[in-house]
């Protein structure tokens, strides 16, 4: 029986370390990127994307917020990605096409994410409502930065930490 509770806490451990990895690399990517394509984009200074993140909880007193709110959002944001990664990890390990070709699997997962935060998440936050219509050319950027920036990271560390763990094992 210990040695099967010292197992089972092992593996734990090595699943929580597997998350922790595949969110942290994709937070700290997709924060780059947001700052780095608003900026780019929009002229809006990395500040106050962390205020947007922030007002999904606090509404638009996030925009008059100080650095407090560039922290709250800084959290929400590398939360969402440790959710993402949680739900990226038990599917990988459930269903076998997930690790087929990590490439593709990758993509897709980083379109889900986007499509399920876009559709799902912002809407039925206390984010201020959007301005724009929804357009290709308008989401583009950030089809590409979820794809490439999210979840191809997310499911390639996913894939090598848990094939690591299989050799080793």
């Amino acid at each position: 029986m210990h040695a099967s509770s010292s197992n089972s806490k092992n593996n734990t451990g090595q699943a929580v370390s597997i998350i922790a990895m595949a969110a942290l690399i994709t937070g700290i990517l997709d924060a780059s990127a947001a700052m780095v394509h608003s900026y780019m984009a929009n002229g809006v200074t990395p500040d106050r994307v962390w205020k947007y993140v922030a007002s999904g909880i606090a509404g638009r007193a996030a925009f008059t917020g100080g650095s407090g709110m560039v922290v709250l959002g800084l959290l929400c944001h590398f939360v969402i990605a440790t959710i993402f990664s949680i739900l990226f990890y038990f599917l990988y390990q459930r269903l076998s096409f997930f690790s087929r070709n990590i490439f593709v699997t990758g993509i897709v997962w980083g379109l889900v994410v986007w499509a399920i935060m876009y559709l799902i998440v912002t809407p039925l936050s206390n984010t201020p409502p959007r301005t724009l219509s929804f357009s290709v050319q308008a989401v583009w950027a950030q089809w590409l930065i979820h794809m490439f920036l999210v979840g191809l990271p997310m499911a390639y560390t996913i894939h090598r930490m848990k094939k690591q763990q299989q050799a080793t094992a």
